[in-house]
């Protein structure tokens, strides 16, 4: 009489086993693939400098500009001021700027050999009269648009971003505005977000890390670091990857942020950590419990 009750407890464990192991098996293949980086045409380097100078004076720089087709390049260099315009920080240029006569090339005009490179010397000269603070200069580098056969080609523009800090009462004042951070996670990836504002004459750098901590043990079970450049008079949204850590529970995450001049910040929160194999497995748990109390009533049952 116990025979039939045991094949269908067996039966429906393993089609429970069966449908747990394909809602976990993406997971275990998830490969990072690729594409092949595109021939971009002309490149530019660096992409970007920081600079600190005192007014009255000039720095050298150089530009490297790469034609990586097959064909000769004719390329104009210029200079235009750069803003932000959101707390995502796109960026607005302007070609007419006084602070675009700060910067002279030599040449400003070139004709780039198929698969070449050629340097570009540019001066930055801070006039004497200028007060400190941060200027925000992008040095460009533009194909000359061409036509063939009546038809308009495609013109490539690049830039290369100069952040200068015009030396002498300055200041670097950051505030954390917000930050969101999450309190559950049930997926192997999450992330987590912050505003920083940059309410001083120019720009700062800032550093954060953020730290996990297991609740139960206080050990610390995964962290990550980065940094971001905010510019005077901005806001700017900062989001990353959370570091999950190996192991499901309830776990602390302390953020830690820098501001410029201002003291650093730090922040905790608590975050449950339950990933899909645990979830899987909690559920395969009570699964098996269940079908366990229910064989055995019927055992009992059968027997009386």
């Amino acid at each position: 009489m116990l025979a039939m009750p045991i094949k269908i407890i067996y039966k429906r464990v393993i089609c429970g086993l069966i449908i747990a192991a394909s809602l976990f098996f993406p997971y275990l293949f998830n490969a990072n693939v690729s594409a092949a980086p595109l021939d971009r045409g002309l490149t530019l380097s660096p992409l970007r400098s920081e600079i600190e100078t005192a007014p009255g004076t000039s720095i050298e720089g150089f530009l490297t500009v790469t034609n990586s087709t097959k064909k000769p390049m004719d390329v104009a260099i210029n200079a235009e001021a750069f803003s932000i315009i959101n707390q995502q920080y796109d960026y607005a240029f302007t070609a007419e700027s006084r602070i675009n006569k700060w910067v002279t090339f030599s040449p400003n005009e070139i004709t780039i050999g198929p698969g070449k490179n050629q340097k570009i010397q540019y001066n930055i000269g801070v006039p004497l009269s200028a007060e400190p603070g941060g200027r925000y200069i992008s040095l460009f580098a533009s194909t000359s648009a061409s036509s063939q056969d009546g038809v308009v080609q495609s013109r490539q523009r690049i830039a290369s971003l100069i952040y200068i800090t015009v030396t002498g009462d300055v200041s670097r004042d950051g505030h954390l505005v917000s930050l969101t951070s999450p309190w559950g996670v049930f997926s192997d990836k999450s992330d987590w977000s912050l505003a920083l504002q940059n309410t001083g004459t120019t720009h700062f750098r800032s550093r954060y890390n953020v730290k996990l901590q297991n609740i139960l043990w206080g050990t610390a079970a995964s962290s990550m670091s980065g940094d971001k450049l905010v510019l005077p008079g901005t806001v700017r949204a900062v989001s990353d990857k959370l570091p999950l850590p190996q192991w499901p529970g309830v776990y602390k995450i302390v953020y830690t942020i820098g501001l410029g001049d201002t003291p650093a910040v730090s922040e905790t929160r608590l975050m449950l950590y339950l990933p899909p194999l645990a979830i899987l497995s909690s559920v395969a748990t009570i699964v098996i419990i269940v079908l366990a109390f229910r064989f055995r009533r019927k055992s009992k049952t059968d027997s009386a």
